[in-house]
Formats: C-alpha cells, structure tokens, sequence
C-alpha cells in the first residue's frame, strides 16, 4: 500500500494498493497528542464515511518507527509505521545475515496460551510452534523457515509485550 500525493493542504487524497488507486479524504476532529488520548479522524475511504481514533504505543526496543493503536469500524488494529527506505535496508541486511538463526516474536501484547515446542526439536517452515491469545482471539505463531529450535523465551500462562522474541530458530535451512 502507497499513499498518494498530498493536496495543497499537504492532505493525502488517496492510496495505492497493487494496480488500484482508492480516493479518500480525512480532517483531524480533535487533536493528535503523544499521551494516551491520542486523536480522532473523520475518514471517507471511497466514499464510506469512517471515525477513527488512534493513538501511539510505547516504543518496540531495537526498532526504528513508530506503533499505533487504532480503532476502525468497531475493529482494534496495531500498525508499525516506519520509513520506507530505513524497512527496505533492514530487510536486505536480514536476509543477508540470518540465515543462521531465525526469531519468532510476538506481533502484538498477549498471553502465551501454549507452547508447542522444545529446545532441540526440529520445524518446519510454517509448523506452529506457540499460540497467543490476544483480543479474544488465539493466533498461532508459526516458525518462519525449517531448523532446530535453539531457545524458547516463554511458556505457558505467560503475557508477552509486541516485538517480544518467544522461540529461537537454528540451522536455519537456506
């Protein structure tokens, strides 16, 4: 997803995502702070008229950007907002010098519902290896290539921060 280009108020007008370009519009109804108020939107995303309101996360130690907590239609989302040009470096530096080890972090606060796994066991690519309960919703968290686990952070009944490293992969298959 893009943003399109910002209007003579510096307002962006629309989003780009793949091939199609969505017209939006959005003014800021009461205003934005860095304390636990945040603000609230009025947002038309083609054509359907949305409030939203948002706010920042405490900063996820060891990455560059910014998390939000935003709340749409009744929905909860957390996002990450980071530069574009900073994520890109950051992902060529990754995949050049982890294929050694792999980390499965929590992608957002929860509680450790179970844990499916051992250090010395061997996974899979996409084989679970811990559930998280976040939102009243169980998400399993898979091992994002083959190896051997080397080291588990967390354990049953245990509440995990966003960002936080729960399972380490090693030997990683390249």
């Amino acid at each position: 997803m893009t943003l399109g280009s910002p209007d003579t108020h510096g307002h962006t007008t629309s989003v780009q995502l793949g091939e199609t370009s969505i017209p939006l519009d959005w003014q800021k109804i009461t205003p934005f702070s860095t304390d636990t108020r945040g603000g609230q939107y009025s947002l038309i995303l083609a054509g359907k008229s949305y409030q939203v309101f948002a706010r920042p996360l405490p900063p996820v130690q060891g990455k560059e950007g910014q998390g939000y907590e935003i709340f749409l239609a009744g929905q909860r989302f957390e996002v990450f907002v980071e530069d574009e040009r900073t994520s890109l470096l950051a992902g060529l530096v990754r995949t050049r010098t982890t294929h050694s080890s792999a980390n499965i972090q929590a992608p957002m606060p929860g509680l450790v519902v179970n844990v499916l796994v051992q250090p010395g066991d061997t996974v899979t690519q996409n084989q679970t290896v811990v559930v998280l309960e976040a939102m009243k919703m169980e998400n399993d968290l898979p091992a994002p290539t083959t190896g051997t686990v080397k080291e588990v952070r967390v354990s049953k009944g245990q509440t995990v921060d966003q960002g936080e490293v729960l399972v380490t992969i090693a030997d990683v298959a390249v």
